[in-house]
């Protein structure tokens, strides 16, 4: 009756046309090398504040889906993957360009893209009911132990240095302390201003984290190049469209691919930009004709993006169930969610079930919508290439501090977003991972709330932590995790050599 319900939203008009903006929104920003889901989410939340979360939180479905499509863009028609995780498109996509294949190469893109979603939409659909039954075994102990195990996950984020994730995401820990102690009230790091009381407000955090420092690098980036810009203008003749039926006829690459990006994209921080890779290489592996891909087949273009679309789903599944999203956009979802005051877990999937499904729906149904745009607009929505970073690094710049200001209406917002933005932004250029700082300043709280009931239940017994069962299990999951992520760059690394 829920999910029947659920679906009956996503026919209002209002959440029709914000999953349609929301989608345009994200295939002009995935197509801006830079950019992505990450950024066009952080620049869209402030926006969604004062909204009914089904709407709201259909529209940042659509960001997500146009994203991943508008990555695959440029990839395909410049060579420039918008996003990380069409990396692997660049390799056949590019090729077919260079023959005169554009539009054949970019309608693959969408289909993939779209059937994609939908894999990953059922997946999510499927998956998450069950394991957030698991949640209402957990309690202090645990949420503290769980949280420790999404810091050691998030690391991975980083793609290079786990080192460098591990202290980016103690920074965010640090952040979260500001403001009032919840367990015994004293004032921290507010320096008397009452607008810290409540710590930092996240919408301008998240601001400060990923549009202000692209704001910053764009223009650093402008007078490097001192105006020149790569457009699409450099494309060869667009060709037809791909056929219906030979994007059937890739039936095996396409069920091969969801899996892959289903599996990964489950798995905490290993997101797209490892399963459009391993997806590739799984593709070329079992092809008939291996010695082809990379000079541009539409095999190759379907493999990468069908994988890195399907990671979506995966990565609310854990989200959505122990608040440990498994990539940075669905970090920003779990920000959102808690802006709208939903905290993922078992309230989730009974409290905010309308919601929620109506959510998980939209990723599916959005994804129609994606398909559309993308099928008839691949070539007008490529022209966002051309667009020079001197005039899109002022809108941007708007766009941040109307976002930071309107959720309290404080100026101090804007002096926050600027201030720690340009800290942020220096950071970035050392390669400390963004989405690592977020998620410990999420999950510090947690953490803090669940180590200091846990002593207080235990009578400041420490082996509290090392006797349950729960506990047990995932501090031998968090040692897995810091293992596997410096198994997974490394694998990173030898999948694109």
């Amino acid at each position: 009756m829920v999910i029947l319900e659920s679906f009956l939203n996503l026919f209002n008009p209002y959440t029709l046309l914000a999953m349609t903006l929301g989608t345009a929104w994200g295939i002009f920003l995935g197509a801006m090398p830079g950019f992505g889901a990450t950024i066009g989410m952080a620049l869209l939340i402030p926006f969604t504040f004062g909204m009914n979360p089904n709407v709201a939180l259909p529209m940042l479905a659509g960001v997500y889906q146009g994203a991943m499509y508008g990555g695959g863009i440029t990839a395909i028609l410049i060579g420039i993957p918008g996003t990380s995780a069409a990396a692997a498109t660049v390799l056949d996509g590019f090729e077919m360009t260079k023959k005169g294949e554009a539009n054949k190469a970019l309608t693959a893109c969408a289909m993939a893209s779209s059937f994609g979603s939908i894999f990953g939409g059922i997946v999510l659909l499927l998956f998450a009911p069950m394991l957030v039954k698991i949640t209402l075994l957990f309690g202090p102990a645990e949420y503290f132990v769980l949280a420790i195990f999404g810091l050691s996950i998030i690391a991975a984020f980083t793609g290079g240095s786990i080192l460098k994730g591990l202290i980016a995401g103690a920074f965010g820990v640090l952040l979260s302390t500001v403001g009032i102690d919840p367990i015994g009230g004293d004032s921290r790091f507010t320096f008397d201003q009452p607008y810290l009381f409540d710590g930092f407000p996240l919408i301008p955090l998240i601001l400060s984290l990923f549009a202000f420092p692209r704001c910053l690098s764009m223009i650093r980036e402008s007078f490097r190049q001192k105006g020149v810009k790569i457009g699409s203008q450099n494309v060869g003749g667009g060709g037809p469209r791909l056929a219906w039926r030979e994007f059937a006829g890739l039936w095996k690459t396409i069920l091969r691919s969801g899996f892959w990006g289903a599996i990964i994209g489950i798995i905490p921080a290993a997101g797209g930009n490892i399963a459009c890779w391993m997806s590739y290489a799984e593709a070329k592996r079992n092809s008939r004709y291996p010695e082809k891909f990379g000079t541009g087949i539409t095999e190759g273009v379907v493999a990468a993006e069908m994988a890195n679309s399907t990671t979506e789903g995966g990565a609310l599944v854990p989200m959505l169930t122990l608040s440990i999203p498994g990539s940075p956009p669905a970090a920003i979802m779990l920000g959102a969610l808690m802006i709208h005051g939903m905290v993922p877990g078992p309230d989730l999937f009974t409290k905010h079930a309308l919601v929620t499904y109506t959510y998980m729906l939209s990723i599916i149904f959005s994804s129609f919508i994606l398909l559309a745009m993308g099928y008839y607009g691949s070539r007008f929505f490529a022209r966002v290439a051309d667009v020079s970073p001197v005039v899109l690094a002022p809108i941007i710049l708007l766009v941040t501090m109307m976002g930071a200001f309107a959720t309290r209406q404080y100026v101090f917002d804007i002096g926050v977003t600027v201030g720690l933005g340009t800290v942020c932004y220096l950071l970035s250029l050392a390669k400390y991972p963004m989405p690592s700082i977020l998620l410990g300043a999420i999950l510090g709280p947690i953490a803090e709330r669940g180590f200091r009931r846990a002593m207080l239940m235990s009578q400041d017994d420490w082996t509290i932590f090392f006797t349950r069962p729960i506990c047990i299990i995932l501090l031998i999951m968090i040692v897995i995790s810091i293992h596997a992520g410096l198994r997974m760059s490394r694998l990173e690394k030898k999948l694109k050599a």
